[in-house]
């Protein structure tokens, strides 16, 4: 079961935290390493589907067709750590507001801090676009996906 949740962004957003890893915005060169970080970040989860790199590439590819709704690069994060992408929030529009599709980390990467640092960027991005509100869709028992989104000021809606 999964479950939606809002995040006012005129409530005051924090500061992006230190991490190894420098953000920026996603390119058109990532779609490889963006397919790659799914595989490895949602492999042994709760939201593991058994999927394969030819379905990460697919579903990376979804994003850009729109399948999440209007993909908005302007407001999405890559965390990188030289030529390897080891986080990413990906942003949409999503029914007239925007929606994080996905925020993921690398296996080897987790508990330090990339997903809450790549998420407050691009809750900073959507602030500086005008938005007012964003929203995700959490799986119910993602405990430490719970846990961040709460801390960063997401609340449970619907």
């Amino acid at each position: 079961m999964r479950y939606e949740m809002l995040r006012r962004l005129d409530d005051p957003l924090p500061a992006a935290n230190d991490t190894p890893a420098t953000g920026r915005t996603p390119r058109e060169s990532d779609l490889e390493g963006l397919a790659a970080l799914m595989l490895d970040a949602y492999r042994g989860t709760i939201d593991d589907e058994g999927g394969t790199l030819d379905l990460a590439r697919a579903e990376v590819a979804n994003v850009g067709r729109g399948d999440y709704g209007a993909y908005m690069p302007e407001a999405s994060d890559v965390a990188v750590v030289g030529d390897e992408i080891v986080a990413a929030t990906i942003v949409t529009r999503w029914r007239d507001e925007p929606l994080i599709a996905f925020s993921m980390t690398a296996a080897t990467w987790k508990r330090r801090g990339l997903a809450r640092a790549s998420l407050v960027r691009a809750l900073h991005r959507l602030r500086d676009l005008g938005e007012s509100r964003v929203r995700l869709v959490v799986t119910a028992g993602n405990e430490p996906a719970e846990r961040l989104y709460v801390s960063l000021g997401w609340e449970r809606v619907g």
